[in-house]
């Protein structure tokens, strides 16, 4: 997973953070994406909305044949392609889409953070 667009940083300023602070390694298996497991996320996020990472906000599976799925593991919103991802819901990872994270503003939720697959 790449990091795409961070809130408040130009793409410029993205560009210039070291490609393994803004990169997440999937490898075969299971990975657990959140505060707990990476550190990017300080890296990148400002203070306000590194709380709204988990500590476990997503469950990655890698399996030969059957692809890279993902688990939403929190409660905080997290979107594929603009689709909400409810709380223990499985969706298939395809090249090209793009996992958000995403926190509740008013009535809507707004994009802080986007990775690309």
């Amino acid at each position: 997973l790449e990091c795409t667009f961070v809130e408040g940083r130009t793409p410029a300023t993205l560009a210039g953070v070291p490609p393994d602070a803004r990169a997440i390694g999937i490898a075969e298996g299971s990975t657990q994406i959140g505060r707990q497991h990476q550190q990017i996320f300080e890296t990148l996020l400002a203070t306000q909305n590194l709380s709204l990472i988990s500590r476990t906000h997503v469950q990655l599976e890698l399996r030969p044949g059957a692809g890279l799925t993902a688990t939403n593991m929190s409660s905080n919103p997290l979107y594929l392609d603009n689709e909400a991802v409810p709380k223990g819901e499985v969706r298939r990872l395809l090249p090209d889409q793009v996992l958000s994270f995403a926190r509740l503003e008013g009535a809507s939720h707004i994009y802080f953070l986007q990775f690309s697959v």
